[in-house]
């Protein structure tokens, strides 16, 4: 009698984790991001080149050089680019542009932004948000001046 309730308990708690857990979406990744760098440029194997918190308005391209590390095949990396505030009146926190790669292992990779045609870039604060897998990994705040 002890055994059979003892079983029954058993069961009824592993079918309560099951029921718990079903529609859950538990997502774990072993990849990393580290050396995030806003730059004037990247190398061919995409490490910063001038790098700098601060850029003019006339600047052609905007990058940021960051390594990727223990990243599984198919690891989703985000870029999010924002423009904080500033120069334009009425604009706050604004997502300029957004892009997304799927990646694996060890490596430098980058995501850049640039300049509209016959356009400078607004003066002000801005940020580049980058997620891993959907998680914010890190933020970078830059400077139009």
């Amino acid at each position: 009698m002890r055994r059979n309730l003892s079983r029954m308990l058993v069961t009824s708690l592993l079918s309560a984790l099951i029921l718990l857990s079903v529609g859950c979406e538990v997502s774990f990744t072993t990849a990393k991001l580290s050396e995030a760098t806003m730059a004037l440029g990247v190398t061919d194997d995409n490490k910063p080149v001038n790098a700098t918190t601060v850029f003019s308005p006339d600047t052609e391209e905007i990058f940021c050089s960051v390594k990727l590390s223990n990243a599984p095949d198919h690891t989703e990396v985000t870029s999010v680019w924002v423009y904080v505030g500033g120069e334009v009146e009425g604009l706050t926190n604004y997502e300029i542009d957004s892009y997304s790669t799927a990646t694996e292992g060890t490596r430098y990779i980058n995501f850049s932004l640039p300049r509209a045609a016959d356009t400078d870039f607004p003066k002000g604060d801005y940020k580049l948000v980058l997620y891993v897998d959907g998680k914010e990994s890190v933020a970078l705040p830059f400077t139009v001046r």
